[in-house]
């Protein structure tokens, strides 16, 4: 705005700050330009509240306001990226789960398993039919649970619990683990049997892939039932009502 001549009728280099402004020089006479006044003029009110307050740190907002007081929270708010929020991750992540059952059923609703669907993308001519069912083509959604075999597994596990809110439908599984409309001891297991289910069947998914041995449906049902019943047992002691009363209402949906 005051040009290279105006840094020097001021006596202000061109890269000084404010307060190296104030620190060094004081006004000696008047300049013919106004802007060169206005200047001056400014730097001696400030001068002004400087002499009388206490400099202090001030914190930019997100909508330019400045802030005395450092906030964790606002800062990582303004740096980090936004995102939709995710309705469905506490369906995932909850305490008691198992990290790598829930790793998976996080990769399963990311759409990021290497099903055979995805796969032919960069692999022309693969054969894509399920290897559960030999009928239709392996998707996420086939195998989770449109399948005619994963299908009865879930129906065998979950029935009882679901009653007549029972799905096998995949976006209305993440719909309910994200809102269960359950007590929490239910809550606990449909989250849980979703996982472990998922987790099972992908297991077994690859085991055929490979060429090992297939199981039928009630063996796999039973697999999934012990690895439930014992992580309730493991949980048993942790203090909280749902959990204690877990492997009653886990006992007594079985049973229906």
């Amino acid at each position: 705005m005051i040009g290279d001549r105006g840094i020097i009728d001021l006596g202000i280099s061109e890269n000084a700050s404010v307060a190296e402004a104030l620190r060094r020089r004081r006004r000696r006479r008047s300049h013919r330009l106004s802007i060169l006044n206005e200047v001056e003029e400014e730097l001696n009110a400030i001068r002004l509240i400087a002499n009388q307050e206490e400099d202090i740190a001030m914190w930019k907002q997100a909508d330019d306001r400045f802030v005395s007081t450092f906030s964790t929270k606002r800062t990582w708010e303004q740096i980090r990226g936004n995102h939709q929020p995710c309705t469905w991750s506490k369906g995932v992540w909850f305490s008691q789960s198992t990290p790598k059952y829930s790793f998976l059923l996080w990769t399963a609703i990311r759409g990021r398993l290497q099903t055979l669907d995805r796969m032919q993308q960069w692999c022309d001519g693969l054969n894509t039919t399920c290897v559960l069912c030999n009928v239709a083509q392996e998707s996420c959604a086939h195998l989770f649970f449109e399948c005619h075999y994963s299908e009865q597994v879930w129906k065998k596990l979950v029935g009882g619990i679901m009653r007549d809110r029972y799905t096998a439908d995949w976006n209305d599984l993440i719909g309910i683990i994200a809102n269960p409309g359950y007590n929490p001891t239910e809550t606990f297991l449909f989250r849980y049997s979703l996982q472990a289910t998922v987790h099972t069947i992908w297991r077994e998914r690859n085991s055929r892939r490979h060429g090992e041995e297939s199981h039928d449906v009630a063996v796999l049902v039973k697999f999934i039932d012990k690895a439930i019943r014992l992580k309730l047992l493991a949980v048993k002691g942790k203090g909280h009502k749902y959990l204690e009363e877990g492997l009653m209402a886990w006992f007594g949906s079985r049973e229906g």
